[in-house]
């Protein structure tokens, strides 16, 4: 097999599909690896450190496309990379897909064949690939509400610190799944007060059992927000149901009755975010404010800290990649039910029924096409 990493074209996204101690990890099985020029320098992965491993540095990513069969991506292809797609390629990386029907489609009439990272399941049926990237976004998270929270940046001029003299900041958080969990103890640790809402209440126990004293877990009602938003000085919305767009749980009336200078997070933006008001920013121009609320929706939130996220990230895909460098694409995803469970395209078929349902397209049961195609081959 040949593998590609390329650099990422995505505005602002400074991460990189692989470091050089996981192409280590495919090279020693015998596969090529390409590595475009560039590709891992902010995250301080040099392309000598590359070739030091094995792999060839190659000068563009229309040779790395012309060269590699497999692409380890972090995000979606940009509308110049999709002119460089060869037919039956295959495409590692984070797609939102859900939010995204459109891409599917050209990919699939391509066809290409697509491990969406945010689909992998473990055996405790946890998405271990989108965790390490959601912890490092809870933290952040907290870290930049923190920021826009001070007078110059259009906030209330307080900080989540516990100050003598002056009652903790109160941070509500929507949703206690990875990134809110990680949020709700990164504001704990700053002395805020914090308050975070969930229906899955054993996911409530669990926040429960660290035993923070100014963390509070609620049911999440529209009762129970609607009481919470007015004295709410930051509000994380870390809302996530897997394979289906952010429901919308703040309304624009609710967001009304914040206070002026309060900070809002959208954190799952990309899947359409939790709050009405809502709407993608980037990190040149991270904030907007609607009713005196400053909302911050940046869609790739953990791409400016590319060196934490990126070795984060290629520890939690290692044991995956090392599989189907051993054994192959094929061999590892009919294994490996958890690996299978991110095929969103095989071969320009569509294998994933809740991307069936969002793109019109017919859906084909993954290991029954493998074996089909296979025998044909």
């Amino acid at each position: 097999m040949t593998f590609g990493i390329p650099r990422e074209l995505r505005a602002q996204e400074m991460r990189v599909g692989a470091l050089p101690f996981l192409v280590k990890e495919i090279v020693k099985y015998g596969h090529k690896v390409y590595v475009e020029t560039g590709a891992g320098e902010f995250c301080e992965a040099l392309d000598s450190q590359y070739e030091r491993v094995g792999a060839q540095i190659v000068p563009s990513s229309e040779k790395l496309y012309s060269l590699a069969d497999i692409i380890l991506k972090i995000r979606e292809h940009q509308p110049v990379e999709l002119e460089l797609i060869r037919p039956e390629q295959s495409f590692f990386s984070f797609f939102h897909f859900v939010t995204n029907p459109d891409l599917a489609k050209i990919l699939a009439g391509k066809g290409c064949t697509c491990l969406s990272y945010e689909f992998v399941k473990d055996k405790q049926n946890r998405r271990p690939l989108l965790q390490s990237i959601s912890r490092i976004a809870g933290q952040m998270a907290v870290l930049n509400g923190a920021f826009y929270l001070q007078k110059h940046s259009g906030g209330r001029g307080i900080v989540l610190g516990r100050v003598t003299g002056s009652p903790p900041a109160q941070v509500t958080i929507l949703g206690a799944g990875n990134v809110g969990k990680q949020a709700a103890i990164a504001a704990a640790n700053l002395g805020a007060r914090v308050i975070i809402l969930d229906n899955d209440y054993s996911r409530l126990l669990e926040l429960d059992a660290l035993g923070y004293p100014n963390i509070s877990s609620i049911i999440s009602t529209d009762e129970n927000i609607k009481e919470l938003l007015p004295i709410t000085d930051l509000l994380i919305a870390c809302i996530h149901i897997p394979e289906k767009p952010t429901p919308k749980i703040v309304s624009r009336e609710m967001v009304k009755t914040m206070r002026q200078g309060s900070v809002i997070v959208d954190v799952d933006i990309d899947l359409g975010g939790s709050v009405e008001t809502s709407k993608i920013t980037h990190h040149e121009n991270p904030t907007f404010v609607v009713d005196g609320v400053v909302h911050y929706c940046v869609s790739n939130i953990t791409a400016i800290v590319p060196k934490i996220a990126a070795r984060a990230f290629s520890a939690a895909l290692m044991p995956y990649l090392i599989k189907i460098a051993k054994h192959g694409l094929e061999r590892s995803v009919l294994a490996n039910s958890g690996l299978a469970n991110g095929i969103s395209l095989y071969k320009g078929y569509v294998v994933k029924n809740s991307l069936a349902n969002s793109t019109g397209l017919p859906y084909t049961e993954l290991s029954e096409k493998i074996q089909d195609l296979n025998a044909h081959a």
